[in-house]
């Protein structure tokens, strides 16, 4: 039987010995992983880099120590980090290229919205285990040495309701409260099991999974969570005193706007935003994401999103030229729609498929440029 995971050796499919795959890791600094990020197209968010950068690393050393020095990881050491920033400043993205790409361990990128309390319809949290398992190629030993990233986590709180809390224990709860619940026991846990066939029949055994070593991140933009702390932190007055400008409607928060560390500090503000205070307190790590600026849309603009299109007009013996003027126009609409990187592929795509459409499986070559007439952008060919 595994000294780690309690379950029989023959339960392992035929392959590298745990060892093995964790010697074969490339040991990096963080400055190291940091650059690994540049070199594949992460642009912007230096003070995020940084702090997931020591994230990897530590999650390396420990699965190092653990499997080739021997020396078990010390209770409470482990690594749960929240990211929190507006959408399309590369949270998730983040993840998926310094673990899966940079580290290579097993590593699960799934949406907080699939889930839902046991018995209800949508995946139990216990699923999160069976796609870690998959991922390592069904070897529970590796699988502990992965990494779990819920997107959407924001998604999962709710508003308090006193007769939710006063019927918890007869009535089953099918708000998010019954996911953070169940999410708490997974952050927390030493060893947790989970349904090897993610539980579409009862005939198979369920395995145990070590989390000595396994990082959980979850990812979330958390509109209005700053309003939400910045309230908590002002005493409302009345007659005298009373600061103009705060009575009446009040003012809509930003979608792009940073969530800086004084707003982290007040843990009150995430029970008040719909979170269980013990699931908050299981995060080690908040990670704040700034909206990204022009400068950084402009190569993330160029490096990751013309780029690619480039290369399949290439393919089609077409070469892809973008006007200055198209370039500034794309990164303006994303900024004022605040929706971030994801805005830059958003505005480009209707007009890259539309000369796709034209000039696609031809054979001619030809120059496709996009120019910037009346307010829109158009795809010409010379």
């Amino acid at each position: 039987m595994s000294p780690r995971s309690g379950v029989e050796p023959s339960a392992f499919p035929e392959g590298p010995p745990i060892q093995e795959r964790v010697a074969a890791l490339e040991v990096l600094s963080p400055k190291d992983i940091d650059a690994r990020l540049g070199d594949l197209g992460y642009r912007g968010q230096p003070e995020a880099r940084r702090a997931a950068s020591v994230l990897a690393y530590r999650h390396l050393r420990r699965i190092r120590r653990l499997y080739l020095e021997g020396l078990e990881p010390e209770p409470g050491t482990r690594e749960n980090a929240l990211f929190l920033g507006p959408t399309g400043s590369g949270k998730t993205f983040l993840v998926e290229l310094m673990f899966r790409e940079i580290l290579g361990v097993p590593t699960v990128l799934a949406d907080a919205t699939q889930f839902s309390e046991t018995g209800y319809v949508g995946d139990d949290v216990s699923t999160l285990l069976s796609r870690l398992y998959e991922a390592a190629e069904r070897d529970a030993e590796w699988a502990s040495c992965g990494v779990i990233c819920m997107d959407e986590f924001d998604k999962l709180a709710t508003s308090r309701s006193d007769s939710r809390f006063s019927g918890q224990q007869t009535t089953k709860d099918v708000s998010g409260f019954g996911v953070q619940r169940s999410l708490l026991h997974l952050l927390s846990a030493a060893q947790a099991t989970f349904p090897p066939d993610f539980g579409f029949t009862s005939r198979i055994r369920s395995e145990s999974l070590d989390m000595g070593c396994v990082t959980f991140i979850a990812c979330g933009a958390f509109s209005g969570f700053r309003g939400t702390a910045e309230t908590m932190s002002h005493v409302e007055r009345v007659g005298f005193g009373r600061e103009p400008g705060k009575g009446g409607q009040k003012d809509l928060e930003s979608i792009a706007t940073r969530i800086t560390e004084e707003h982290l500090e007040n843990t009150t503000a995430f029970s008040r935003y719909g979170f269980i205070p013990e699931l908050i307190g299981r995060f080690n790590r908040l990670v704040s994401f700034a909206p990204l600026d022009a400068a950084t849309l402009g190569d993330i603009l160029q490096d990751n999103v013309l780029r690619t299109w480039e290369r399949e007009f290439a393919h089609e013996g077409l070469q892809l030229t973008v006007d200055p003027a198209v370039r500034e126009w794309i990164v303006a609409r994303a900024i004022k729609r605040e929706t971030g990187a994801r805005g830059l592929r958003t505005a480009l795509a209707p007009v890259l498929e539309q000369a796709a459409y034209e000039h696609f499986g031809h054979g001619k070559a030809a120059t496709v440029r996009l120019v910037l007439k009346d307010d829109a952008v158009h795809a010409l060919r010379d």
